[in-house]
């Protein structure tokens, strides 16, 4: 699918100044609520989806450069740097993308319905609540990492509200966003009779409503996960709603954004290549051991095999008694001392270029490069003689079946639910694995073999993934650790509400030492004070002050070790 961008001028004047529309178009747009009337909400709600997915910056920075690295799913080429868990320039760019890109074009597509007449309005409630569903999605995705946002009264101005929007406390936010879903799936499950849907509008789900309502309980049940430690009982009140309604019932649920490779252009933002990131040791090496087919999907298999070791040997380039090896998945070190230690050396040795079977030089790799096409579709296999851009599709991943099952294993695991934890485990990796078959075979990775049934049970069976109820809530955030490599934020917000992988889980982190001082999993983004200059100066000033009365904040607005609400010590 090749996705035709509609959005307005407004989505990227933040990011890129008024190049692209005069600043009269800019004014007009944001003073005269006319000028988006001759938009339909259909065309609308198309814009708003590929807004929230239109963040070549947030990959760029957040994802390959800092999220990902932190949670050890990959590393650089030749290591971490010393600072690499406190260089955070350029994070948190969805809080912009929030603001100036999605948010009001989401609000617009409820604006313009009600522009409509009386009946038209009445057979469009449903199309208000997806519309709701996703910007419940993507603010509760901003508010985690942010706390405080404008919310209740942001997006506005434009409709008779105020430039000064008050900010909601992230308490506040959180009982918005259940609100909005469990109103968005009454209205979903009411009498469909008249109401007109979205259609092809509807990049996700193609207008079917009993998937948006599945979809609305998922992130439901995502947001009780983080209410957890904060309020039990909001959390089990949520929970039990979830369970007795619609859920998802397999892959074919998931929600997800699929696009073509010309999304994520090849030399672009979205390029990982150019990086050479390699797989992290840590998760390399449990799946190797535990044979987790996922592996190809997420990696590259190293250079050494057989054929270029003789072919390697033949040019002078290695010596010949040179070996391969049959273990071609191999990670880089995570904690910075540990790659820039001499006895690594060995695994660093990034220059040895030999030409391969196909006529093309090649590096003599070691460690194992992630699957390029995972990410961006349109790579070119470098190994191959003719350097062919790929047309593979791209998958982002948004609510998953299998994040749901986790989710209800580890809460029956807890015994907060009569759920079947075993049960709800196998099958959620197991979903995992044909998933991420799924998505590579959609992004054409390198070398990509399907999957087998024979190998998921394998590999389900292994004695580090198979349940045990003596280490079930380790194997459970193990497993979701593995699955979020797609999403590395969710990753994160695991580990920051478990507290695992770790160290001594039996996927076990590396200790992350950085001139021998053992280095902490930062919390959150910097928090930017206000100029006093900023029209809405006193509401954002009240928002952060609000947010440091409590002693988990930190030392101030540019903790990024300190914590916001929803992440309670």
């Amino acid at each position: 699918m090749n996705y035709t961008k509609k959005l307005l001028c407004v989505a990227s004047v933040a990011l890129l100044g008024l190049s692209a529309c005069d600043k009269q178009t800019y004014l007009d747009y944001n003073t005269n609520p006319e000028i988006v009337y001759n938009i339909t909400p259909e065309e609308q709600f198309t814009n708003g989806a590929i807004a929230m997915f239109d963040a070549d910056f947030e990959y760029y920075y957040d994802y390959y450069r800092i999220m990902m690295p932190w949670m050890q799913y990959f590393t650089p080429q030749n290591g971490n740097s010393v600072t690499f868990m406190t260089d955070i320039g350029n994070f948190n760019q969805r809080r912009s993308y929030f603001y100036t890109r999605v948010g009001h074009v989401l609000t617009d597509v409820v604006e313009i319905i009600k522009l409509k007449s009386a009946e038209e309005q009445a057979n469009r409630q449903q199309q208000i609540a997806i519309t709701k569903i996703l910007m419940t999605y993507y603010a509760l995705y901003t508010s985690e990492i942010n706390g405080s946002l404008a919310y209740s009264e942001a997006f506005r101005a434009r409709y008779g509200g105020t430039v000064t929007p008050k900010y909601d406390t992230q308490e506040e936010l959180f009982n918005i966003f259940d609100a909005d879903l469990k109103a968005a799936i009454t209205t979903l499950k009411s009498n469909a009779a008249g109401q007109i849907g979205f259609g092809n509008a509807d990049l996700y789900y193609k207008g079917d409503v009993a998937k948006w309502t599945k979809a609305a309980n998922a992130l439901r049940l995502r947001l009780a996960m983080r209410w957890g430690k904060r309020n039990p009982a909001k959390q089990l009140e949520i929970v039990n709603e979830v369970l007795a309604g619609d859920l998802f019932t397999s892959n074919a649920d998931n929600l997800e954004f699929v696009t073509s490779s010309s999304h994520a252009g090849a030399n672009s933002n979205w390029d990982p290549s150019g990086a050479l990131f390699k797989g992290s040791k840590a998760l390399v090496d449990f799946m190797y051991q535990t044979n987790d087919p996922r592996i190809r999907i997420f990696f590259q298999k190293n250079a050494f095999s057989q054929e270029n070791v003789d072919l390697a040997i033949a040019q002078n380039i290695i010596p010949a008694t040179a070996v391969a090896s049959s273990k071609r998945y191999i990670g880089g070190f995570a904690s910075p001392d540990a790659a820039t230690n001499p006895t690594n050396a060995m695994y660093y040795n990034n220059n040895r270029i030999f030409r391969n079977a196909n006529g093309t030089n090649q590096p003599l790799d070691t460690l194992s490069r992630i699957q390029y096409r995972l990410f961006c579709p349109a790579i070119s296999n470098p190994v191959l003689a003719t350097a062919t851009p790929g047309t593979g599709s791209l998958t982002f991943p948004m609510l998953t079946y299998s994040e749901q099952l986790f989710f209800r294993a580890e809460l029956a695991a807890k015994g907060i639910t009569g759920e079947n934890a075993a049960q709800l485990y196998e099958a959620a990796v197991k979903a995992s694995m044909r998933y991420y078959d799924v998505m590579g075979s959609r992004a054409q990775v390198f070398d990509y073999v399907a999957l087998t049934d024979a190998e998921v049970d394998a590999a389900y069976n292994h004695p580090l993934v198979k349940y045990d109820a003596t280490k079930a809530l380790d194997q459970i955030a193990s497993q979701s650790y593995i699955h979020f490599f797609k999403q590395a934020n969710e990753g994160w917000a695991l580990y920051k509400r478990t507290g695992m992988p770790n160290t001594s889980t039996v996927l076990a982190f590396e200790n992350i030492l950085a001139n021998g001082v053992v280095q902490k999993m930062p919390r959150r983004p910097l928090i930017n004070l206000p100029l006093e200059t900023d029209r809405n100066f006193a509401n954002v000033k009240a928002a952060i002050d609000q947010m440091a009365a409590d002693p988990e904040f930190g030392a101030g607005p540019g903790d990024i070790f300190g914590r916001i609400w929803w992440d309670k010590q």
